[in-house]
């Protein structure tokens, strides 16, 4: 039989016995929280939508689902100013038609922390379920890029399945269903869409019908202008001086061609588009376009739609009983069984996809200061306000639990994708910054309080008249030997420091309550005049001299250790420096060298690896905005490298040795378009060229102090930056030098992923291959026998660059002056320009064989989260220790993550990960307070009791897995 023949055969089957598909269409909307208009803005157009919404299920049965785009925070925010549609809202989510949740808001999964992650899940169904049920689907269609964790972070919220479309090569799909496995073994379905994804019927058959324009492609003028005003509308824009913010026209008494042509045409294509990568014949269409109003036409279309199709049935549906429906047949079917198993993150860039696809990676840099300030109020939360807290609430004290949720919300809000994408209007900037002070305003009120809470219980009465007592504090499951830089304030009527019209020198000695000397280092002294705010009476004031010190300090893990200062008469004149020769530092572990270009150079001195020309600076040209990172046609890319620079030691001792580096770097101010200015006969037009980095420049101050520690395995930069020039991007360097190593290894949340450093040729490609990609507080290059990692606090985005020194890049600031929505009318966004004072802190820590062999996450938490210290006058009577654990476990490779209050108020929740390919049998030292324990999972929902053995908790812990334990005490 002939190729022809069987495939007529064939044909002539299918007509016969035509397929009937179930077409499920779900009614939603994209409601980005903050974009192209300012929160307020944003939600005052949510009133209308809301209303429309109420009012429209009310009166139409067959309106019979609506989705909030899976965040609880569309309802809330309506509810804002509707708080008299509440019972109505509640009504219609008690019924199952309002589907609202999981999330509070939807974030962008790679530029938050694994807690956020965890947190805005919490939040979204503590909100949800207060209205009346919470959407149990995993509908995730916001996050550029997927985490390796997040099957596992679903299931554990009794989640098995996961719509999404960013972050998976669609072309590399035959079905549209997948298994997807995160690193503990927990599996999830994957769902994926047809093209066009989440507003696939919007495109192909919605927008048809009202508009009469073509199917299948975004809206971009089908109107006629005249055809509007013959049929009624309007067009109005705010046309005066006073009026700068409307920069768009509004369409009113909007009419609608109801064009039945053509949305049956795209019907067709729609069907075309899903049937044959559907695995079932349950179809899955959506309605989900930006800021889109429930539409009342919608259930007349799809009644139309049904009287004149022969190919199944278009009905309103949700997406639980999509996923119920898909997922039921696949198992009776066995199809499931042959679907492809994907492991790890979702990071993939489209190849050969439709235009809302792309993975969008210059996400990942935009708007850099936002998502410092986001790290700096995650730490601030997450490693201090929260677990000190939960030392006080051990002690019988209040968690301030209001306080802490407020301070969330305000973080959550920021981290909604288009907020913490940095791919928004200057106007939300500025409001996000507000939000970050308040949430940190909360943590260090928070923190601060409980701190003193705890030195006002301990016994100081080893510490004797004119003595102080430095209470270091540290809040992660590992004890810390480290040095700390500390401020202390000598008052002046102890009389150790004027001496008639001079002013004696003085030093400090330090030692612990067993009398073990602490050494120390003064760094600076200076006599001023400072406050103490009483609880009654206002303030007295105090004359003091102020020590900066460095001392050398152990403290316990997850507590707190004591010290006695005790301030004399007397000089400091150490021999033992770290820094011996001229631009040198060097200690046990490492001896590092300044070049006269300011570059650094490490050895490592118990493996002899080095590294050399570190720290040094790349600067090009930048056309693109947030979405990507685009060089310009003549583009003019700088280094510092053999560019000279100042170098001065400022800081010298046995503790701490400082050097300062600093750079004025010219570069050009701008890009600049190649210009020809026509005038023939009378008429006029200008040609614009290539764009191109200008001839103009402009200097930038770098300023970098690099620190070597006594005790540190890693040398520390602190790098300050004067931006004066616009649109460019600007690197920190580090060449590694291991041209053997293949990959490197990132932290992500929960878990450590493993990253090809190779690029692929993307030539023909829709969307570049991705060479910058996200990262949370370290980078790692080894190649098994040796490595080096840098560390960072808030950089979010690094790139390896694919040469034999293997270097890794840190971006530092993106410049550009646009927002990231193409439907508005361009205006200019200074603030993405990044201008202005910048601060950065890094380290490069040099290590033997792998990531895992040398607890790297362990050294990088310590990096981005310093120890914290109080300064007292001591407390004789006191009933605490001098040091104490309030909790402590066995191994270093399970990673702290939480310490909390359970979501129910009466209990503690205690969590880490492990990153490692080892399983680990856990045990967990507990107060005597605690008198229950039990595994929970991320919703807190119990899994097994675990028993308490003389004051510990043992359990095992798989490779890959988050652990949570539940900690009740007794009354």
């Amino acid at each position: 039989m002939s190729a022809d023949l069987k495939a007529r055969k064939i044909r002539a089957a299918r007509e016969s016995n035509p397929v009937k598909y179930d077409m499920h269409l779900i009614l939603n909307t994209h409601w980005d929280r903050e974009y192209r208009w300012s929160f307020r803005e944003t939600q005052a157009r949510l009133l209308e939508a809301g209303d429309l919404l109420v009012t429209t299920m009310e009166k139409d049965e067959r309106f019979r689902y609506f989705h909030t785009d899976s965040q609880a925070s569309f309802l809330e925010d309506y509810l804002e100013f509707r708080p008299e549609n509440r019972s109505r809202v509640e009504k219609l989510v008690a019924a199952g038609r309002i589907l609202t949740g999981p999330w509070y808001t939807l974030p962008a999964e790679f530029l938050v922390s694994a807690e956020s992650l965890v947190r805005n899940l919490l939040l979204g169904h503590r909100i949800a379920a207060g209205l009346g049920g919470v959407m149990k689907c995993a509908y995730n269609i916001f996050s550029w890029g997927q985490v390796s964790q997040l099957p596992q972070i679903y299931r554990q919220f009794g989640m098995d399945t996961i719509l999404f479309y960013r972050g998976i090569n669609q072309s590399k799909l035959k079905h549209l269903e997948f298994w997807w496995e995160s690193p503990d073994g927990s599996r999830a379905m994957g769902l994926t869409f047809s093209s066009y994804h989440r507003l696939n019927f919007w495109i192909y058959v919605y927008n048809p019908f009202i508009r009469g324009s073509k199917s299948g492609s975004l809206p971009t003028g089908e109107y006629s202008l005249d055809e509007i005003k013959k049929k009624g509308g309007l067009f109005a824009k705010l046309a005066d001086t006073y009026s700068t913010n409307d920069l768009n026209y509004h369409l009113l008494h909007q009419p609608v061609a109801l064009d039945m042509t053509a949305a049956l045409e795209g019907m067709t294509t729609l069907l075309n588009s899903v049937k044959d990568k559907a695995s079932t014949r349950h179809l899955l269409f959506l309605q989900g376009f930006d800021q889109e109003n429930p539409d009342p036409v919608v259930p007349d279309l799809i009644d139309k739609i049904n009287s004149s199709i022969d190919y199944g049935k278009l009905k309103v549906s949700s997406l639980p009983e999509y996923v119920d429906l898909v997922r039921k047949e696949m198992s009776k079917s066995g199809a499931d069984s042959a679907l492809p198993t994907f492991q790890g993150e979702m990071l993939d860039v489209e190849t050969h996809a439709d235009a809302l696809g792309p993975l969008y990676n210059g996400v990942f840099s935009a708007r850099m200061p936002l998502k410092m300030r986001n790290t700096d109020c995650q730490n601030r939360l997450e490693r201090w306000a929260e677990p000190t807290s939960a030392w006080l609430f051990l002690q019988g004290l209040e968690y301030p639990g209001k306080l802490l949720d407020s301070a969330w919300r305000e973080i959550l809000q920021n981290q909604q994708h288009d907020g913490i994408g940095g791919c928004h209007v200057d106007r939300i900037q500025l409001a996000m910054e507000e939000r970050y002070r308040i949430a940190n305003d909360i943590s260090e009120c928070v923190t601060r309080d409980n701190l003193k809470a705890l030195v006002s219980q301990i016994d100081y009465s080893f510490v004797g008249a004119q003595e102080l007592a430095l209470t270091i504090f540290n809040t992660s499951l590992h004890p810390r030997h480290e040095v700390l830089e500390v401020e202390v304030d000598i008052p002046k009527s102890w009389g150790l420091r004027d001496h008639g019209p001079y002013k004696k020198p003085l030093l400090i000695e330090a030692d612990d309550p067993k009398g073990a000397p602490a050494r120390c280092q003064i760094l600076g002294t200076e006599d001023d005049t400072f406050y103490a705010y009483l609880k009654y009476g206002n303030a007295i004031s105090i004359e003091a001299t102020r020590i900066r010190l460095a001392i050398e300090v152990r403290v316990p893990a997850c507590g707190y250790g004591v010290y006695r200062l005790r301030p004399r008469q007397a000089a400091s004149r150490p021999v033992d420096d770290l820094s011996r020769e001229t631009h040198t530092l060097e200690n046990e572990f490492l001896r590092a060298s300044i070049a006269t270009d300011g570059s650094v150079s490490v050895l490592d001195k118990a493996t002899g690896f080095s590294a050399e020309n570190l720290n040094h600076f790349e600067d090009e040209g930048e056309c693109g905005g947030p979405l990507a990172h685009i060089r310009p046609d003549r583009d003019a890319r700088y280094t510092t490298h053999g560019e000279p620079a100042r170098i001065a030691l400022i800081t010298n001792g046995p503790l701490v040795a400082k050097y300062r580096v600093e750079r004025d770097w010219m570069l050009p101010e701008s890009l600049d378009a190649e210009r020809k200015i026509h005038v023939p006969h009378g008429a006029q037009w200008v040609d614009y060229g290539s764009l191109g980095r200008s001839e103009r420049n402009r200097h930038i101050r770098i300023v970098t102090e690099v620190t070597l520690q006594k005790l540190g395995r890693c040398l520390e930069f602190k790098t300050r930056v004067s931006n004066n020039c616009l649109d460019h991007r600007l690197r920190v360097l580090f060449p590694v030098g291991l041209e053997k190593a293949e990959t490197c290894h990132v932290d992500s949340p929960f878990d450590v992923v493993t990253r090809k450093i190779a690029v692929p040729d993307s030539t023909g490609w829709y969307e570049e291959a991705a060479r910058t990609l996200p990262t949370t507080s370290f980078v790692d290059v080894s190649d098994g026998t040796h490595g080096l990692a840098v560390f960072h606090d808030g950089l979010s985005e690094y790139e390896v660059i694919d040469q034999p020194k293997r270097t890794i890049a840190l971006t530092l600031l993106r410049c550009f002056g646009t927002a990231g929505n193409p439907t508005e009318t361009h205006v200019y966004q200074p603030l993405a320009q990044c201008l202005g004072e910048h601060q950065f802190r890094y380290a490069v820590f040099p290590h033997s064989g792998l990531w895992s062999s040398c607890h790297l996450l362990r050294e990088a938490h310590a990096f981005t989260t310093p120890l914290r210290a109080v300064v007292s006058s001591g407390n004789p009577s006191g009933k605490l220790p001098t040091s104490l654990a309030f909790f402590e476990w066995n191994t270093d490779d399970l990673v702290f993550s939480a310490l909390k209050l359970a979501e129910d108020g009466r209990a503690l929740v205690l969590r880490g990960f492990n990153p490692t390919k080892s399983t680990l049998a856990m045990r967990l030292r507990v107060p005597g307070i605690i008198h229950r324990a039990a595994l929970v999972t991320l919703e807190e929902k119990e899994i097994s009791a675990l028993p308490i053995d003389a004051n510990h908790v043992a359990w095992t812990v798989r490779p890959g897995e988050i652990t949570s334990i539940r900690l009740e005490l007794r009354d």
